[in-house]
């Protein structure tokens, strides 16, 4: 790690035992950093390590952790809404019911989903925490809980797998990380083997959001059908549980409707498409083979 990397994650470190957004030294210390990751110069070293800080205490600082919010009703819905659309696109595309493997997989609630079709699952995460408390209440002996940064990982230790599926990791994954990490995934599946990636995307432009307590590379949806993703993209649905974030104001206006995509989330679709405009970030779940 180079000089200037250190000094920004030792400026990171110290900002957080400030944490007094008035004080001289913070604002002085919060703008030498944003002056670095608004400049050419690269700070992917110092980037990394606020993206681990923050999932090493996203469980700890939120209600639901894994989709980052203290909201009840957005996990339930976006949850229902998720697993129905996964469902669906296993039993269209994937060919096998073997091996999965869910990396990101957080508290583990895809993880057991997954489990109900495949003989056998494993589930990653880099938040050391959360992943012994999966392991410590996890009651199905075909699930299996792993602590590994997938992205620094040794994965030829892994098996080879019928289905993988990969929650909101190139969202955190720098430029020049992206074709490896992408390669190692195709690497894991079998013959005849799908990947999903279900990623935080936009669909106008692109954005790279970097603060001293986040980092995240909301990139085009254009971006995971092109390029190295080319040759084994297959189809893209976009996942309107996502939007759910966006949809406050219009649930305080119609609470009829909350109620009534909360027993139905597929009623997600025409209200997002009504009502959320096409600037703000959304999410798609990508389909991949070999």
């Amino acid at each position: 790690m180079d000089k200037l990397n250190k000094e920004l994650i030792t400026i990171k470190k110290k900002l957080d035992i400030l944490d007094n957004s008035s004080s001289k030294k913070y604002k002085y210390l919060q703008d030498k950093l944003h002056i670095y990751f608004d400049s050419s110069y690269d700070t992917n070293d110092a980037e990394k390590f606020i993206i681990s800080s923050f999932w090493q205490k996203a469980y700890k600082n939120y209600k639901d952790g894994g989709y980052i919010t203290n909201d009840k009703y957005i996990s339930k819905v976006r949850f229902k809404y998720e697993k129905t659309i996964l469902k669906n696109k296993i039993n269209k595309f994937c060919e096998n019911s073997n091996k999965a493997l869910d990396i990101g997989c957080g508290n583990g609630r895809y993880t057991k989903e997954f489990a109900k079709i495949f003989d056998e699952v494993i589930g990653i995460d880099l938040s050391k925490k959360q992943i012994k408390k999966n392991q410590k209440e996890n009651k199905l002996s075909n699930i299996k809980y792993l602590n590994e940064n997938f992205i620094d990982a040794d994965n030829d230790k892994l098996p080879k797998f019928d289905f993988i599926f990969v929650g909101d990791i190139f969202m955190y994954t720098s430029d020049n990380n992206v074709k490896k990490v992408f390669k190692s995934l195709l690497n894991l599946l079998n013959q005849d083997g799908i990947l999903i990636i279900r990623e935080s995307s936009m669909d106008i432009g692109f954005e790279n959001y970097k603060s001293r307590n986040y980092v995240a590379y909301y990139r085009n949806k254009e971006f995971y059908k092109n390029g190295i993703f080319k040759d084994n993209f297959v189809k893209l649905y976009k996942n309107y549980g996502y939007n759910l974030y966006h949809l406050d104001k219009y649930f305080n206006v119609n609470p009829d409707a909350k109620i009534k995509i909360e027993k139905n989330p597929k009623l997600l679709k025409k209200v997002v498409k009504q009502f959320v405009p096409k600037e703000l970030r959304t999410s798609y779940f990508y389909i991949y083979k070999v």
